[in-house]
């Protein structure tokens, strides 16, 4: 990790996953050739059996836990882990709000503000469908991998038994060529993930009020050079209906205001690109809400282009209340 972050990373993660393999194979013979085949006596010391199945148990652990560390840091930002690591000794800033003044189809502030930000006042979340994939692919990975290694032994020891499994080979065949498939799948998102880099944003207060003015920043991180970045204000509105026996969700774009651009820049590993901007919600806008068929959402969108990595676009949502509701100070005092 003293060289490239990039290769580093990538070569932590295949090492543990590796080491989550040779976990659980060993793990497997062990018990296959132990006690499936007890007269092979593999070994023949005391509590040999029970020790070289804890350090192949150790393994899998090692693995597994060594395996999503490095994924889950490549997915988030280090300012966001500084606020995690922080959290039970720095107290979370004061959630002001009032709920009794409030219609009950306005979402709950509480989901937005559960994050500080590492310079203003909270982190918002992020609808990042690029992690959730990552995430999901890495879990399925794991398990088929696991799976067939464990299947790989037990054919392995029938072959030595001189019974050929013909039902198990069949389906070892396929099984194989979806473990590298999947495997092959997961490393290309993780290498495009470690390449663009997370993006955060930090808003300086929450929740929005109409004609107010609000700083915001936004870090893009990674290892890139950028061709454009555009940070946008963007309300959805959604509506969901039913056509015969479906059900359908419309969406339609109703604002949209640019709030920032950048342009040409190059972004190294612990030099992330910072954009400070300002932006304020039009006086007449309608505020957030929600109901079971009708939404109306608003959201920071950061647009990227990059050399040689594909287009991005990220959302991270906000809550804006009525323009008729106490300001955030009023309530606080």
């Amino acid at each position: 990790m003293t060289g490239w972050w990039f290769i580093g990373s990538l070569g932590e993660a295949s090492f543990f996953a590796a080491f989550f393999l040779v976990g659980v194979l060993s793990a497997t013979t062990l018990v296959a050739w132990q006690l499936m085949s007890p007269k092979t006596q593999m070994i023949r010391i005391g509590y040999g059996f029970w020790l070289f199945f804890l350090v192949a148990i150790s393994f899998i652990v090692i693995g597994t836990v060594g395996f999503w560390y490095r994924v889950l840091k490549v997915v988030t930002s280090d300012e966001h882990r500084e606020v995690i690591a922080k959290r039970g000794i720095v107290p979370e800033p004061m959630v002001r709000k009032n709920k009794k003044a409030l219609p009950p189809t306005v979402p709950d502030l509480q989901l937005f503000t559960d994050s500080p930000g590492a310079k203003l006042a909270f982190r918002l979340p992020s609808q990042i469908p690029e992690n959730d994939a990552l995430v999901a692919m890495g879990i399925f990975a794991m398990a088929w991998n696991a799976m067939i290694a464990i299947f790989v032994v037990f054919a392995i020891e029938s072959l030595f038994r001189s019974s050929v499994p013909y039902r198990l080979l069949i389906l070892l065949v396929p099984g194989i060529y979806v473990a590298v498939r999947s495997t092959q799948l997961f490393f290309r998102s993780f290498i495009r993930t470690l390449g663009i880099g997370s993006t955060t944003v930090e808003v300086e207060d929450l929740p929005l009020i109409p004609g107010k003015t609000y700083q915001l920043e936004v870090l893009q991180y990674g290892r890139l050079v950028i061709k454009k970045i555009t940070v946008r204000l963007v309300c959805e509105e959604e509506s969901t209906y039913h056509f015969g026996t479906d059900v359908r969700t419309e969406r339609q774009i109703v604002f949209n205001q640019v709030i920032a651009n950048h342009g040409r820049d190059r972004i190294d590993w612990g030099y992330p690109l910072r954009m400070e901007c300002q932006f304020s919600v039009p006086r007449d806008a309608m505020h957030s809400f929600q109901s079971f068929h009708n939404a109306i959402h608003w959201k920071i969108v950061v647009d990227g282009e990059a050399n040689r990595w594909p287009s991005y676009s990220r959302s991270f949502p906000v809550v804006v209340y009525p323009a008729s509701q106490p300001s955030p100070a009023s309530v606080a005092s």
